[in-house]
Order: structure tokens, then C-alpha cells, then sequence
């Protein structure tokens, strides 16, 4: 069996070497960046907010205005279609390229130097803690870490947990003020009229 040939591959593809083996490092690294951009381009992205609400969906124009206008930032939660979990805005492949084109960065310069800089962020930020509409005051680097650490100790304690489901991202129908069941009755009641209805007209044709 070891002296006899093996059969020519079936299909030209087998022929062809992978990408990773056939280009040049730096090529193959630069091609997979594109198709990351071109999947970050066309998907539909969900984030949660500073309260921990989830919003969305939204396109990658809406995340790039969000972005620009510092209502997320790199360590803000995403989700979108191909991934298992929420994870940091920062760890999506081809994101950061995506929010680094010309037009996101001027336009952030401009909202972080004049129209909202990080300082009046602070002070709002410890105004709305100081009348109890924000759960924290704004964290340094220093309290940033230590709240990372406790996080990090309450999850594996068991005494925190992160979201695994996309299904519990929704929002409930009492929020929404819609009654699922009247909503569903209202509509098979409306089906079940129509339906009378074309019946008769049936009817009255045949008559």
C-alpha cells in the first residue's frame, strides 16, 4: 500500500497552498486585517451602556459616532454575530482600524478638546454621584485598578456574573409597555376576521 501512488487530488483547490504559506508574512497579516474590517463593516453590533443596559443593534456608522462623542470607549462591552460572549471594544479584531479612519479622529479630537473635554467629564460625573443619579464617582487609573481586582475576585467568588445570554440583552415587554399575550390574541383575532371575511365574500360571489 506504501509503494503504490496516491490518487490525483479531485479538486484544483487542493492543489493551491493555504494563504498563511503561499504570501509573504506581512501580506497574509494585511489580508486578514481586510477581511476582519469587511466583517466588522457589515455586521450588526449591540454595546451596554454605562448603567449595563444594552443598546442596539447598530451599524458600524453608529459606533463610530458613539465612539467619536465618548458614549463608548475602548473598554466598553460589544456583541455581535460570530462572537460567544461580551467582550472590551478593544479586543475585537479590525475595530480599532475601523475607528481610526480620518473623519472618527478628527471629529473625537474636536469633542475631546472643545466640546467636551475629559476634565468637564470628571466633574459631571462626580455631580451626578454626588446627587445619586450615578452608582460611582469618576475612577483615576489607581481606582480603575482596584475596582478591575474586586470585579475580578466577586466573579470568581461566585457573588457576580457576566451576561452569556443575548436573549437576557432584551428588553422585557412590560418595559416596552406591550402586553405579549393581548398582542398575540389581538392578532390572531384580526387573522381569524379576515379570514371570516373573505370566506363571505366567497360566498356571496358563488351566490
Amino acid at each position: 500500500m506504501a509503494d503504490e501512488e496516491l490518487p490525483p487530488p479531485s479538486r484544483n483547490g487542493d492543489l493551491r497552498l493555504p494563504r498563511s504559506v503561499s504570501m509573504q508574512k506581512d501580506d497574509y497579516y494585511n489580508y486578514v486585517e481586510l477581511m476582519c474590517e469587511d466583517v466588522i463593516r457589515k455586521n450588526v453590533w449591540f454595546y451596554r451602556d454605562r448603567t449595563g443596559l444594552p443598546r442596539g443593534p447598530c451599524t458600524l456608522n453608529t459606533v463610530r459616532k458613539c465612539y467619536a462623542n465618548g458614549i463608548v470607549d475602548q473598554h466598553t462591552l460589544f456583541w455581535g454575530n460570530g462572537l460567544g460572549d461580551w467582550v472590551p471594544l478593544r479586543n475585537i479584531r479590525g475595530m480599532s482600524a475601523s475607528l481610526n479612519d480620518p473623519k472618527t479622529k478628527f471629529v473625537k479630537f474636536l469633542v475631546d478638546t472643545f466640546a467636551f473635554p475629559k476634565k468637564d467629564r470628571r466633574e459631571n460625573r462626580n455631580a451626578l454621584y454626588d446627587e445619586g443619579l450615578a452608582q460611582s464617582p469618576s475612577y483615576n487609573r489607581d481606582d480603575a485598578a482596584k475596582w478591575r481586582k474586586r470585579r475580578e475576585e466577586a466573579l470568581v467568588a461566585g457573588e457576580e456574573s457576566t451576561m452569556l445570554s443575548l436573549s437576557l440583552a432584551a428588553p422585557r415587554a412590560e418595559r416596552l409597555g406591550l402586553k405579549v399575550k393581548g398582542f398575540f390574541a389581538e392578532r390572531i383575532a384580526n387573522r381569524a376576521k379576515k379570514n371570516a371575511t373573505g370566506e363571505e365574500e366567497q360566498g356571496v360571489r358563488r351566490a
